[in-house]
């Protein structure tokens, strides 16, 4: 696929004294964000707001391009698509790296930091509003505090609040990085890192990103690539070293604490808040998802369509676990479409 260039990259303090839901005040936000297609072209038919997920960034084009460009459901020649790295992350906006006392965020605190973004940047109308995982759970509550009108809110892959279950997984992720003796309490020098802690976290998270029987057809019990250590090992340590190589782990323990503080509290007030703002919603579940179940997706569609507001439910079919909205790009696209056209 030929790459996108973005029309604009941009670091910009988009709000001064933004307080957070647990009252806390950053003096200074600043996003980095990235524009792909026509301004103009989005100031017509609407533009496009993508959230990624916990290590992704504004660079949609990296994560998500079959389903970015001219004509795709992320149509940068009929509307203008805009991402920005989240808060608390490491690619450019306002975190940890550069404040070490950067305070706990929630996903209402990332979809809130948009505001003033949108406001900025003069937009007035949103075609659609997407992500998944993290990227979904800060898409469920724009649908609460969009400041301007949304065509379309397509949620993949997030619960209404994270279950115990869900914490827990991130749980021992954090103490395998706060047991290597480099993570400090977070205050480590850069280059001087708790890799080691990191690489271990992420082994265990792509245990729940994707799927037993996807492990089972992929490595079963195969060892074909070092003696004495099976292909699976080799791929979750594998895994480990390319996020060690890409990410930091303070950003990595902030962006989870916000996953597990997501709850976007009564689902009737929450479903009334977003038909103010929102047409339509669409609540994507993974069948094979052990991280965020389906049913919970499903369960939060249900009470927004009792509540009154226009929700529906899709579900994709995959062998990948939670990762299936990063992979099954046909079943992404066609949650994606906008029927209208």
């Amino acid at each position: 696929m030929t790459a996108l260039v973005p029309v604009e990259t941009s670091t910009d303090l988009v709000a001064r004294a933004f307080t957070t839901d647990g009252g806390a005040v950053i003096d200074e936000l600043r996003l980095r964000y990235r524009v792909f297609g026509d301004p103009a072209a989005g100031q017509r038919n609407g533009w496009i707001l993508v959230f990624h997920a916990l290590t992704g960034g504004p660079d949609v084009d990296a994560w998500w391009g079959e389903l970015l460009g001219p004509g795709r459901p992320l149509d940068t020649e009929r509307h203008a698509v805009l991402a920005a790295n989240l808060p608390g992350s490491c690619y450019g906006s306002s975190g940890p790296l550069d404040d070490p006392e950067f305070p706990a965020l929630t996903p209402a605190d990332m979809a809130r930091a948009h505001v003033p973004l949108l406001a900025h940047l003069g937009i007035e109308r949103l075609a659609l509003a997407t992500g998944g995982s993290l990227g979904g759970m800060v898409a469920l509550e724009w649908g609460r505090v969009a400041p301007v009108p949304t065509d379309r809110l397509v949620v993949f892959a997030a619960p209404a609040a994270t279950s115990a279950q869900a914490v827990a997984w991130n749980t021992v992720q954090r103490l395998a990085i706060e047991a290597d003796p480099r993570w400090r309490d977070g205050s480590y020098p850069p280059g001087d890192g708790p890799d080691a802690g990191l690489a271990a976290a992420r082994a265990i998270a792509m245990i729940t990103y994707r799927s037993a029987a996807e492990f089972a057809q992929r490595f079963g019990r195969r060892s074909t690539r070092e003696p004495g250590r099976f292909d699976v090992e080799h791929y979750l340590r594998r895994q480990g070293e390319k996020l060690v190589d890409r990410f930091d782990a303070r950003s990595y323990v902030a962006l989870m604490g916000a996953m597990d503080r997501h709850d976007v509290g009564d689902l009737a007030k929450a479903a009334a808040q977003t038909r103010e703002r929102v047409r339509q919603v669409i609540g994507v579940g993974i069948d094979s998802d052990i991280l965020y179940y389906p049913d919970e997706v499903r369960g939060w569609v249900q009470a927004y369509r009792a509540a009154g507001c226009a929700a529906r439910y899709e579900e994709i079919r995959s062998i990948y676990g939670h990762d299936a909205f990063l992979i099954e790009f046909d079943q992404v696209a066609r949650a994606l479409a906008d029927e209208r056209r």
